[in-house]
């Protein structure tokens, strides 16, 4: 058994347990690259509620899809009760799979809550290979988007970005491999890890790229007409994405003579804040909440239907939105976190906005919708890494990690 503790919510629909279809799809992708060499994936994570959702969920199932959910405790579970039984409780669960586990595949989160971190170390002592995967600079964005209004809750920050980075440490040092994504994440845990692959995280396949005849004649359609710039936007409606600041810069660009707009794909708390905003700055024609879809190729052409791929978030990360605009042959134009300059650097399919500064990124929209041969090469270049980037590519290679890792392990303990 592949045993995979995480904060990402198992979904209750009374007893019929459910997970979002781009969490689902990301573990159908490891579990067909596993090739059940480890058994069934089982996912141990807390609980909320169906309908508490604001993505497509679909069921999973042992006997159908070879990915057992394993609920722990509600999600809105209180530090305080973690820590008066709940997460004794929950260890003891761990406990019970890590008996048959052949692999632990781990990571390090909500470090006030620590099951996941617990579960990593205590398959460590039990000898069971494990994993740690890290797909962020977590402690980074800690810092980025922690309450600073008074002096106690800048505390309350720092006293998490602390535990997180002990525990993310101590995890690096013990686990048998290290899958870190981003070069931030790499360089503040890489030197500690005795094994490590860089993670790239994309769930689409090879053939559900949009074909590249499609991609040329939009690009064509775009340098050659007075069509509107189309960029678009794909994931969950949260404050911390910035989807504020996307349209008050659309906004700004269309103040200056520019034609664009914007096509926002998912659903989430902030829509309805969202279109009120677009009607306030009389841009709701230009907006389109397109809704929430499942993961999947469907998505993927609905991407296509844009020009580029528009990011303003408020905190550094590292979305796996960014690979689905190359499948869709969307290069990035997105304020410069880290992650943003790692995509430039590695594939040059990204035009760089000033980060926070949304006055200058307005300009530089409406330079670029002025003069539109500027997408050209980035729109190329997006088209040149999104193979490379496909999910059975990056499984294959994680796959080949996975099983060096344990074979290594299974030596170690033998000698």
């Amino acid at each position: 058994m592949y045993l995979i503790p995480i904060t990402v919510p198992i979904f209750m629909d009374g007893t019929r347990p459910l997970l979002a279809t781009d969490w689902k799809r990301a573990l159908e992708l490891l579990r067909d690259s596993l090739g059940g060499r480890y058994g069934p994936l089982v996912v141990a994570a807390p609980f909320a509620p169906a309908v508490e959702s604001d993505q497509p969920l679909e069921p999973a199932e042992l006997a159908s899809d070879g990915i057992e959910p394993l609920p722990l405790f509600p999600r809105d579970e209180r530090v305080r009760s973690f820590w008066r039984g709940t997460g004794q409780r929950v260890d003891g669960l761990i406990r019970e799979q890590l008996a048959r586990a052949r692999v632990l595949h781990g990571t390090v989160e909500d470090p006030l809550r620590p099951f996941c971190y617990r579960a990593l170390m205590a398959a460590v002592i039990a000898g069971i290979p494990t994993i740690l995967v890290q797909d962020q600079d977590v402690v980074r964005s800690m810092r980025d988007i922690g309450d600073r209004s008074t002096l106690r809750a800048r505390l309350a920050t720092e006293v998490q970005a602390w535990a997180h980075e002990a525990q993310t440490r101590r995890a690096a040092r013990a686990a048998d491999l290290c899958l870190f994504k981003g070069r931030s994440t790499i360089a503040r845990y890489g030197r500690l890890a005795r094994a490590m692959l860089p993670i790239e995280d994309t769930s689409y396949l090879s053939h559900e790229v949009v074909p590249e005849a499609e991609v040329r004649a939009r690009l064509a359609s775009l340098t050659a007409t007075a069509r509107p710039l189309r960029f678009g936007f794909c994931g969950r409606l949260v404050h911390l994405k910035g989807l504020d600041r996307s349209l008050r810069i659309l906004a700004a660009a269309r103040s200056m003579g520019a034609r664009v707009r914007l096509d926002i794909i998912g659903t989430g708390p902030e829509e309805a804040s969202l279109r009120a905003l677009a009607r306030e700055l009389g841009i709701q024609e230009h907006v389109r909440f397109v809704g929430g879809m499942p993961y999947g190729p469907e998505l993927i052409r609905r991407l296509g239907q844009c020009d580029a791929l528009l990011f303003n978030p408020r905190m550094s990360e590292t979305p796996r939105m960014f690979f689905d605009a190359y499948a869709a042959g969307l290069p990035l134009v997105a304020d410069g976190i880290d992650y943003v300059l790692e995509r430039r650097d590695a594939e040059g399919a990204a035009i760089v906005l000033p980060r926070n500064r949304d006055e200058e990124a307005a300009r530089i929209i409406a330079r670029l919708d002025a003069d539109r041969s500027q997408l050209v090469p980035v729109t190329e270049r997006a088209l040149a890494a999104r193979l490379y980037h496909a999910a059975d590519m990056w499984y294959r290679r994680r796959a080949e990690a996975i099983h060096q890792m344990v074979e290594r392990h299974l030596r170690e303990r033998a000698a």
